[in-house]
Protein backbone atom coordinates (compact mmCIF):
# COMPACT_ATOMS: atom_id res chain seq x y z
CA UNK A 1 0.00 0.00 0.00
CA UNK A 2 1.58 3.28 -1.10
CA UNK A 3 1.40 6.08 1.41
CA UNK A 4 -0.20 9.26 0.16
CA UNK A 5 1.54 12.53 0.89
CA UNK A 6 0.04 14.46 3.76
CA UNK A 7 -2.16 17.30 2.51
CA UNK A 8 -1.51 20.89 3.47
CA UNK A 9 -3.84 20.95 6.44
CA UNK A 10 -3.07 24.57 7.27
CA UNK A 11 -4.52 25.74 3.97
CA UNK A 12 -7.18 28.35 4.70
CA UNK A 13 -8.63 28.28 1.19
CA UNK A 14 -10.97 25.37 1.91
CA UNK A 15 -13.94 25.97 4.18
CA UNK A 16 -16.61 23.36 4.78
CA UNK A 17 -20.09 23.76 6.24
CA UNK A 18 -21.41 21.99 9.32
CA UNK A 19 -23.36 19.59 7.11
CA UNK A 20 -20.27 18.81 5.02
CA UNK A 21 -18.21 18.32 8.19
CA UNK A 22 -20.80 15.88 9.55
CA UNK A 23 -20.69 13.93 6.29
CA UNK A 24 -16.87 13.84 6.23
CA UNK A 25 -16.52 12.58 9.80
CA UNK A 26 -19.47 10.18 9.52
CA UNK A 27 -21.79 11.63 12.14
CA UNK A 28 -25.03 13.58 12.16
CA UNK A 29 -25.45 17.35 11.93
CA UNK A 30 -26.88 17.55 15.46
CA UNK A 31 -23.63 16.14 16.89
CA UNK A 32 -21.61 18.79 15.04
CA UNK A 33 -23.94 21.54 16.32
CA UNK A 34 -23.58 20.23 19.90
CA UNK A 35 -19.79 20.17 19.60
CA UNK A 36 -19.81 23.78 18.37
CA UNK A 37 -22.01 24.91 21.29
CA UNK A 38 -19.82 23.08 23.81
CA UNK A 39 -16.56 24.43 22.36
CA UNK A 40 -15.37 20.97 21.32
CA UNK A 41 -14.72 22.22 17.78
CA UNK A 42 -14.13 25.76 16.48
CA UNK A 43 -15.45 27.60 13.47
CA UNK A 44 -13.02 29.15 11.03
CA UNK A 45 -11.74 32.64 11.65
CA UNK A 46 -10.69 35.23 9.12
CA UNK A 47 -8.66 38.25 10.13
CA UNK A 48 -8.81 37.19 13.77
CA UNK A 49 -12.63 37.13 13.82
CA UNK A 50 -14.61 33.94 14.04
CA UNK A 51 -17.09 33.53 11.19
CA UNK A 52 -20.77 33.75 12.12
CA UNK A 53 -21.62 31.03 9.65
CA UNK A 54 -20.70 27.56 10.69
CA UNK A 55 -17.75 27.08 8.39
CA UNK A 56 -14.67 25.07 9.28
CA UNK A 57 -11.07 25.29 8.13
CA UNK A 58 -9.21 22.41 6.57
CA UNK A 59 -7.23 21.98 9.79
CA UNK A 60 -10.36 21.87 11.96
CA UNK A 61 -11.82 19.18 9.69
CA UNK A 62 -8.84 16.92 10.43
CA UNK A 63 -8.89 17.72 14.16
CA UNK A 64 -12.61 16.93 14.27
CA UNK A 65 -12.06 13.58 12.56
CA UNK A 66 -9.52 12.66 15.26
CA UNK A 67 -11.97 13.75 17.98
CA UNK A 68 -14.67 11.60 16.40
CA UNK A 69 -12.30 8.62 16.20
CA UNK A 70 -11.81 8.84 19.99
CA UNK A 71 -15.53 9.37 20.65
CA UNK A 72 -16.25 6.18 18.70
CA UNK A 73 -13.83 4.41 21.08
CA UNK A 74 -15.86 5.66 24.06
CA UNK A 75 -14.10 8.90 25.03
CA UNK A 76 -16.32 11.79 26.10
CA UNK A 77 -16.19 14.55 23.44
CA UNK A 78 -14.51 17.08 25.79
CA UNK A 79 -11.84 14.54 26.80
CA UNK A 80 -11.35 13.56 23.15
CA UNK A 81 -10.88 17.23 22.24
CA UNK A 82 -8.25 17.68 24.97
CA UNK A 83 -6.43 14.54 23.84
CA UNK A 84 -6.46 15.69 20.20
CA UNK A 85 -5.12 19.11 21.24
CA UNK A 86 -2.18 17.33 22.89
CA UNK A 87 -1.67 15.06 19.86
CA UNK A 88 -1.73 18.14 17.61
CA UNK A 89 0.94 19.91 19.69
CA UNK A 90 3.16 16.84 19.92
CA UNK A 91 2.84 15.92 16.25
CA UNK A 92 3.48 19.39 14.86
CA UNK A 93 2.01 18.33 11.48
CA UNK A 94 5.20 16.59 10.39
CA UNK A 95 5.15 14.27 7.39
CA UNK A 96 5.83 10.60 7.90
CA UNK A 97 9.16 9.48 6.45
CA UNK A 98 8.69 7.78 3.08
CA UNK A 99 7.42 4.22 3.49
CA UNK A 100 6.17 4.79 7.06
CA UNK A 101 2.83 5.56 8.70
CA UNK A 102 2.46 7.76 11.78
CA UNK A 103 0.46 6.76 14.86
CA UNK A 104 -0.25 8.45 18.18
CA UNK A 105 -0.63 6.39 21.34
CA UNK A 106 -2.77 8.40 23.78
CA UNK A 107 -3.41 7.61 27.44
CA UNK A 108 -4.49 9.60 30.49
CA UNK A 109 -2.15 10.44 33.33
CA UNK A 110 -3.61 12.39 36.26
CA UNK A 111 -4.83 15.72 34.81
CA UNK A 112 -3.20 15.47 31.39
CA UNK A 113 -2.78 13.26 28.35
CA UNK A 114 0.40 11.44 27.50
CA UNK A 115 1.03 11.27 23.75
CA UNK A 116 3.65 9.00 22.23
CA UNK A 117 4.21 9.46 18.51
CA UNK A 118 5.40 6.42 16.67
CA UNK A 119 5.82 5.10 13.16
CA UNK A 120 5.44 1.74 11.51
CA UNK A 121 6.54 0.61 8.08
CA UNK A 122 3.61 0.64 5.69
CA UNK A 123 3.79 -3.14 5.34
CA UNK A 124 3.69 -3.71 9.13
CA UNK A 125 6.13 -4.64 11.85
CA UNK A 126 6.97 -3.05 15.20
CA UNK A 127 6.20 0.53 16.19
CA UNK A 128 9.19 2.86 16.50
CA UNK A 129 9.46 6.14 18.34
CA UNK A 130 9.11 9.14 16.08
CA UNK A 131 11.55 11.97 16.78
CA UNK A 132 9.67 14.95 18.19
CA UNK A 133 11.61 17.75 16.54
CA UNK A 134 12.76 16.06 13.35
CA UNK A 135 10.02 13.58 12.50
CA UNK A 136 12.67 10.89 11.96
CA UNK A 137 12.55 7.32 13.19
CA UNK A 138 14.58 6.95 16.38
CA UNK A 139 15.29 3.24 16.02
CA UNK A 140 13.78 2.57 19.46
CA UNK A 141 10.83 0.21 19.49
CA UNK A 142 7.81 1.48 21.40
CA UNK A 143 6.67 -0.47 24.43
CA UNK A 144 2.94 -0.02 24.64
CA UNK A 145 1.59 1.41 27.92
CA UNK A 146 0.43 -0.98 30.62
CA UNK A 147 -2.85 0.91 31.09
CA UNK A 148 -5.73 1.39 28.68
CA UNK A 149 -4.82 3.58 25.75
CA UNK A 150 -5.97 4.61 22.29
CA UNK A 151 -4.02 4.32 19.07
CA UNK A 152 -4.79 6.98 16.47
CA UNK A 153 -3.69 5.98 12.97
CA UNK A 154 -2.75 9.51 11.85
CA UNK A 155 -1.57 8.58 8.34
CA UNK A 156 -4.61 6.42 7.58
CA UNK A 157 -7.04 9.03 8.88
CA UNK A 158 -5.37 11.68 6.72
CA UNK A 159 -5.60 9.50 3.64
CA UNK A 160 -9.29 8.77 4.27
CA UNK A 161 -10.21 12.40 4.93
CA UNK A 162 -8.17 13.67 1.99
CA UNK A 163 -10.20 11.43 -0.32
CA UNK A 164 -13.46 12.72 1.13
CA UNK A 165 -12.33 16.34 0.80
CA UNK A 166 -11.26 15.74 -2.81
CA UNK A 167 -14.64 14.23 -3.59
CA UNK A 168 -16.33 17.22 -1.95
CA UNK A 169 -14.41 19.64 -4.16
CA UNK A 170 -15.56 17.90 -7.36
Amino acid sequence: MAKARRPNISSSSLLVSSAELAKIIGTDLETVKNWIRRGIISRASLGGRQLRNRLFSNEEVYRTVFINELVILGFQPSAASEAVNDVWKEWGKKDAPEGWNIYAVVFPSKDKWIVVLCAQKTFGGPLYELGKSTGTISGHEIALPKQASALIPISDVFDRVSKKLSALLR
